[in-house]
């Protein structure tokens, strides 16, 4: 009865106990350690709900970079024809331009190695493989003339390092001629993480490689513009 006092005949509560504010003290100490063991778990779905987006914007990026390219390549093949078929020198020249153009788009991602030029280029990443289907160009199945590729091309780059069809040739069409551009970029997350869930689960962020092809005509078969 030490924590009840007298008051005119009548007893009244006095102090808590100590043994209450223990307690008090011990659920708040529970919920710090409740939230630092959340904590990391929702850093990462943040983290990653951020990435998502950031790797959809480089996406979309890319795509227009190696649609521009081809585009670039088209309209210049189109309005200045090789004086001498299969001339290299003409279609080096060519390949370097949608590789200018493709690296001039790209220019804002990071990761990327722009050098402001002139001519614009990016000699690491992203990487670029360039065919002019015209049945003449020689550097198409060339893995020297891939653009970006001071350091080897990765694995990853799947398309690229893929020759089969990256040929001089047409599908079967010989009345049409087409561009065709080859993007590769690596894309880098806020941070590295592998991290190995219960049920054999997983999560992984890191390099996300993202590839793109793009193709754009050249000039439109007779009675068959209806394909261009």
């Amino acid at each position: 009865m030490s924590h009840l006092r007298s008051l005119g005949g009548r007893f009244l509560p006095g102090p808590p106990r100590p043994r209450r504010r223990r307690s008090t003290l011990a659920a708040r100490g529970q919920s710090l350690v409740e939230f630092s063991l959340v904590l990391p778990i929702l850093m990462v779905l943040l983290l990653g709900v951020v990435d998502f987006g950031r790797v959809f914007a480089a996406g979309i990026t890319m795509e227009a970079a190696a649609r521009n390219g081809a585009e670039a390549v088209a309209l210049e093949r189109l309005h200045n024809p090789p004086a001498t078929p299969g001339d290299p020198a003409y279609y080096q020249a060519l390949h370097d331009l949608a590789a200018s153009t493709v690296c001039h788009e790209a220019r804002s991602l990071p990761s990327t190695t722009y050098d402001a030029g002139p001519p614009e280029a990016c000699p690491d990443m992203p990487i670029v493989a360039v065919c002019i289907h015209d049945g003449a160009d020689p550097l198409c199945s060339e893995p020297d003339a891939v653009s970006g590729n001071s350091g080897g091309i990765p694995p990853q780059c799947s398309q690229i390092l893929d020759t089969t069809n990256r040929t001089n040739d047409f599908a079967g069409d010989t009345s049409s001629k087409f561009v065709e551009v080859r993007t590769c970029y690596r894309f880098t997350t806020l941070f590295n993480l592998h991290l190995q869930l219960p049920m054999s689960a997983g999560m992984d962020l890191g390099d996300v490689w993202l590839q793109r092809t793009r193709t754009f005509v050249i000039d439109c078969p007779p009675l068959g513009t209806w394909t261009c």
